[in-house]
Parts: C-alpha cells; structure tokens; sequence
C-alpha cells in the first residue's frame, strides 16, 4: 500500500509538472485565503504555500498529507528599467461610506506610498510599506473623515496615480 501511494504522489507531481507552460509564459495572480503559508525555494523555484486546506489522504509512514487545494509556484516578469511596476489599479467602493480599498497588481517588490489628501491640499492619512510583487489589497478606514471630496495618491517607483474619493 506504501509503494502504491508514493507512486500516486509521483504520477501527481509529474502531471502537474508537465501542465505548467514554460518559464517565459507563466504569470499568476496571488489570491489565496488560507490560514497560514509560506515561501520556500525547490531548486531555481520559488514556491508559495498555504496551510489550511482540508486533508484528504495521509500517506502511511511519510508523514505527508495530500490536500484538496494546493498553491502554484508564481514567476511573474520583471518590468523594464523605469517601466510602471502597477497593472489594475482600483480604488473601490467610491463613493465610500466606511472603508475604502486600493487594489493592483505589482510587477515587482516595491516600496509603496498610499496618501489621502483633503480639498485643502493637506496630507491626511499616510502609509508606506515594502511589498512583494503579486496582487495587493490595501483597506483604508474612512468613517472617521468628514464627508466630502478627497484626492487619493499612490506612488511606486517613481510613478504616481491619483484618483478622487467621494466619502460620505
């Protein structure tokens, strides 16, 4: 039975193998919820995990657990020197009553700059934070703003993008 269930594991790993298209083709979006997870390299692959998913069969004597869901390796292009690391940019709800969210899909690791300026050109909320390319969500409390019209900034590597916020 041992023999048999390593076999199985091997053919599925294969298979998966085989599947993935080459290198130069490959682009994925990370969108997963689990519980936990991780990054880890399996020779020149760097491969992202979760832990969560229900078990469906423990192997005998392995200690290894085939799950139901599993995570792709993701190899996402880098952009040219200079070239806009952001794809899909989205704020949304807008208008917005209680949170907002930014959204896009970064090219590669980057420092980001969110800032939400009043009518008056001031600067009222600020967040900056390192993120690792793949696709970001950023929720942003506005209940707390007076109704109105906001500017909403968004730096990366240089590049800015506003968008104007109704909040209400």
């Amino acid at each position: 039975m041992k023999h048999c269930s390593t076999k199985l594991l091997l053919m599925a790993v294969f298979l998966a193998l085989a599947w993935m298209p080459a290198r130069s083709q490959l682009v994925l979006v990370r969108e997963v919820v689990a519980s936990s997870g991780g990054s880890g390299p399996a020779g020149n692959i760097l491969l992202d995990y979760t832990i969560g998913e229900p078990a469906v069969l423990t192997l005998p004597g392995s200690g290894l657990m085939l799950t139901q869901g599993f995570h792709q390796p993701e190899v996402i292009p880098k952009p040219a020197q200079g070239a806009n690391p952001v794809m899909d940019f989205m704020l949304f709800p807008n208008p917005a009553l209680t949170t907002v969210r930014i959204s896009f899909n970064l090219l590669t690791d980057a420092t980001v700059v969110f800032m939400l300026m009043n009518t008056a050109g001031q600067v009222i909320y600020q967040d900056v934070k390192v993120y690792g390319a793949g696709k970001i969500t950023i929720p942003t409390p506005v209940d707390k703003l007076a109704s109105g019209i906001y500017t909403v900034i968004f730096k990366v590597n240089g590049h800015v993008f506003t968008e104007k916020l109704i909040v209400q």
